[in-house]
């Protein structure tokens, strides 16, 4: 199986780079590419890990080839056609040619001709192109089922747990337009974001279910073997990282002046502070954590570590809680007038799903009958029994008359006598 994780040496030297366009533009074209997936994706009716798988193959497709050569806005189209066949929720060429062709209307009406002809002949060449580039490789996982699973073992407060849940799931889905997920599986990726959102919730977790007494174990221990906070952390940065660029696009009266960017998880306009670092210590933009031996250590090791833990509650014996509410259709950490509020009121966390409910009890099988004769295998190829003797002879009348009628008398047999020996 292909390997999909790259260092940061590698993203900053992709084909695109080295064709010409710069770090921050070759960012920018990544976020507005997943941002049109996202968007295309809702129109549609699809589903969240939908849109996320199209959101990796575009990202992976990007590792191989040049923004310069494949235009973003028609990779993205193909991305989404094909994820939408791998997570079993297709839909037509002509339906997500029409919608992309909305989309793109207004200010990027520019961007138009690069999708080709109404029917997708040139998306499904491109599709031909990403196949190869993807290596067939159409096993992708998304953080949303692992943070599913890593909130029903929390034990507190319903309501905090609530709120954390869905501010956890908004950033997920913000994370597919970093580079993420070309670093991190996906179940380091939503212990961040969970972690990320209980700092901005200023909630703490402090019971979860199977919980080592007299430790000083974390809550993500139990999930990923040798993962240390500062590699949490330095996912967080890079998260954060995406709302400060943002904010560089945004108005001062709270608008976005782009239609393809994303609301941050604040209500003020100002840059985002990051919650693990002290409130008094603004971060930069510029600046980036330097990277440490834990994280180059965890990178080297992490194969052998984490993927030997399995997150089935059977095999680790992690008790599954009852099922938190459902989440709200509305976010107090957005801004009202903002152009993704309705499609982000889609996009809101799906209750956990119920236990399934127990079996009726089988009814209890029948006493065997000793007094019947089963038949025997010999008694299959024997002739079927005879009368017997004594019974009456039929009447002549239930013999059905010869359609010839009698035979003849004079026609004898044989007609001629037979020859002396």
């Amino acid at each position: 199986m292909p390997v999909w994780y790259y260092e940061k040496k590698d993203l900053k030297s992709t084909p695109s780079i080295r064709d010409g366009v710069d770090l921050d533009t070759e960012q920018r074209y990544r976020r507005e590419g997943c941002r049109f997936i996202y968007d295309l994706g809702l129109r549609l009716g699809l589903q969240p890990e939908t849109m996320g798988t199209g959101a990796v193959f575009f990202h992976r497709f990007y590792m191989s080839h040049s923004f310069r050569q494949y235009p973003r806005y028609a990779t993205a189209t193909c991305c989404l056609f094909l994820a939408g066949k791998v997570e079993e929720t297709p839909k037509k060429i002509r339906d997500i040619m029409k919608t992309a062709r909305q989309i793109l209307e207004g200010a990027r009406e520019r961007y138009i001709p690069t999708l080709g002809d109404e029917r997708g002949d040139l998306i499904l060449q491109y599709e031909r192109i990403l196949l190869p580039t993807v290596k067939f490789d159409f096993y992708i996982v998304s953080p949303y089922s692992f943070l599913k699973q890593y909130v029903k073992t929390i034990i507190g407060d319903k309501e905090q747990i609530r709120q954390m849940y869905q501010m956890a799931w908004t950033f997920v889905n913000d994370s597919y337009c970093t580079t993420l997920c070309l670093q991190w599986e996906p179940e380091i990726i939503a212990i961040a974001m969970l972690y990320l959102a209980c700092k901005l919730s200023k909630y703490e977790i402090t019971d979860w279910t199977n919980k080592k007494e007299n430790t000083k174990q974390k809550w993500w221990e139990q999930f990923v073997d040798g993962l240390t906070k500062d590699i949490i952390e330095d996912i967080c940065h890079q998260h954060l990282d995406l709302y400060s660029k943002d904010n560089l696009s945004s108005s001062g009266n709270g608008t976005v002046t782009n239609s393809s960017v994303m609301l941050t998880p604040t209500q003020t306009n100002s840059a985002v502070t990051s919650p693990i670092e002290s409130p008094s210590t603004m971060r930069s933009m510029s600046s980036k954590r330097p990277r440490n031996e834990d994280d180059s250590n965890y990178r080297s090791s992490r194969n052998n570590h984490h993927h030997s833990a399995n997150l089935n509650s059977s095999n680790t014996g992690i008790p599954i809680n009852p099922p938190i509410p459902p989440m709200p259709s509305t976010m107090s950490y957005h801004h009202a007038s903002s152009h993704d509020e309705l499609s982000r009121r889609s996009l809101t966390a799906p209750p956990p799903p119920l236990p399934p409910p127990p079996l009726p009890p089988l009814p209890p099988l029948p006493p065997p009958q000793s007094n019947v004769v089963q038949p025997s295998h010999q008694n299959f190829y024997m002739r079927p029994p005879m009368a017997p003797p004594n019974m009456p002879p039929m009447p002549p009348s239930m013999f059905a008359p010869s359609l010839r009628g009698p035979m003849p008398s004079s026609n004898t047999w044989p007609p001629h006598p037979l020859p002396p020996m």
